[in-house]
């Protein structure tokens, strides 16, 4: 019986994993910045399906912080009520102001960091609200969002002077395309193949996950478990194009 290659949903330290990892450990001790000073926002930014959401997910749910991903639909007292629900408070309150104060005080009692996603679709409007929460409480809130986060953040003057860094999820590199494919799933890339999946993918760790799914099935079903070639990487980015 041939061999199954299984394909593992394990969280692969790539390029932008470690560079997230730094800036998350400069906003919390903060050397001579972020711990010492008013920069206490953060902002992680880039192309839809590079990793950002999954990336600041696992680090919340390792860190025990708060995460929450907007809603388009939302109105500003939805936004805080969903951070009181996320902080624990048990009776949320229905006025925007007292949710307010139950967020001040939920923050200055846990001084772990808030990572809202998405913000960008509402504008200013919530940006004011976050920087107020961080001017009174001194704790870090971390944005994600695509291109326009940035841009959005700089038109605010007050909302930037206390961004501590904005860091780009950049395109996926060949080496993190190699290493994906090997963690999960235990095949070695041989460099034309690398490359393929890499073109393939145009930048986005989404894509090669895809591809990389694709892969084991195919490698499976024509009994190929050592390195992969040209050809059969082929197959698989060409399987991730019609599915």
């Amino acid at each position: 019986m041939a061999e199954t290659v299984k394909f593992k949903p394990v969280f692969v330290q790539t390029k932008n994993v470690r560079s997230f990892d730094t800036l998350m450990q400069g906003l919390m001790i903060g050397k001579g910045g972020a711990g010492e000073g008013d920069e206490r926002l953060g902002c992680i930014w880039g192309r839809a399906g590079r990793g950002k959401t999954r990336t600041v997910q696992t680090w919340a749910a390792r860190n025990g912080c708060v995460y929450i991903e907007t809603v388009s639909i939302w109105s500003e007292l939805d936004f805080l009520q969903k951070l009181c629900r996320e902080f624990g408070i048990r009776q949320i309150p229905s006025r925007r102001g007292r949710c307010f104060d139950a967020i001040i005080e939920a923050m200055t009692t846990n001084n772990q960091p808030v990572f809202i996603d998405e913000i960008e679709r509402f504008g200013q409007k919530f940006l004011e609200i976050i920087r107020d929460l961080v001017k009174i409480t001194g704790g870090i809130v971390v944005l994600i969002g695509e291109e326009e986060l940035p841009h959005l953040m700089k038109q605010n003057r007050r909302v930037w002077s206390r961004t501590y860094r904005a860091m780009e999820f950049e395109p996926v590199s060949p080496s993190d395309v190699v290493m994906y494919v090997s963690q999960c799933t235990g095949l070695q890339l041989s460099t034309p193949a690398a490359e393929i999946m890499h073109r393939a993918a145009g930048g986005d760790l989404r894509i090669v996950r895809r591809d990389t799914i694709n892969l084991a099935h195919a490698a499976t079903s024509l009994r190929r478990t050592g390195e992969v070639d040209a050809e059969l990487a082929a197959i698989a980015c060409k399987c991730g194009l019609q599915g």
